[in-house]
């Protein structure tokens, strides 16, 4: 969503301003430890959202296969949504509202989903579902647990990681980065 706010500059105003493209120019924007670095991160981000999932409602019985699938997503949504969040450089109005307007249509969907789908998949219901989630601590405290440990390696480069900064002091791009136009 925050590659709705990119903006198109004007052949004009691209050779008037050519500092808009140092990090371009110079190699600097993307390298290839950056991607590596990002590989890493949604590795580590897949196997701490599956795993703890996994290990905590392993031995619980009243747990099936779409409960299991709806704290998974549940766990993406929101680790993804921080992570644009911590990724971006400009954080603004426009910015925020799409992470509160993306969890909220995540969350109208899933809620009417379940709420008025009885048959809709072959075999198992998913009526009621996510209703059914919300009402379990153990779901909430689960997914506590699985977004910070899954942002962990985001949070320490963006905010404590020196080998991520250029000679001025600033982050260097890893993944998203806005320019102020």
């Amino acid at each position: 969503s925050a590659a709705l706010f990119d903006q198109h500059v004007s052949a004009e105003r691209a050779l008037r301003e050519p500092q808009l493209y140092q990090y371009t120019l110079y190699s600097r924007s993307y390298r290839v430890w950056s991607y590596w670095v990002n590989f890493l991160d949604a590795v580590w981000q897949s196997a701490v959202i599956f795993f703890v999932a996994y290990f905590t409602y392993a031995n619980d019985a009243r747990i099936d296969a779409l409960s299991f699938g709806f704290s998974i997503a549940f766990s993406m949504t929101i680790t993804s949504m921080i992570h644009v969040f911590l990724q971006t450089t400009r954080i603004d109005l426009s910015l925020i509202s799409s992470i509160i307007v993306s969890f909220l249509t995540f969350l109208g969907f899933t809620l009417a989903f379940d709420m008025t789908c009885v048959t809709c998949l072959n075999g198992q219901s998913s009526y009621g579902v996510s209703y059914s989630m919300f009402r379990r601590a153990i779901f909430w405290w689960t997914n506590l647990f699985t977004i910070v440990t899954a942002m962990i390696p985001d949070m320490y480069n963006t905010t404590l990681n020196p080998v991520f900064r250029d000679d001025d002091g600033n982050n260097l791009p890893t993944s998203t980065q806005t320019t102020r136009l």
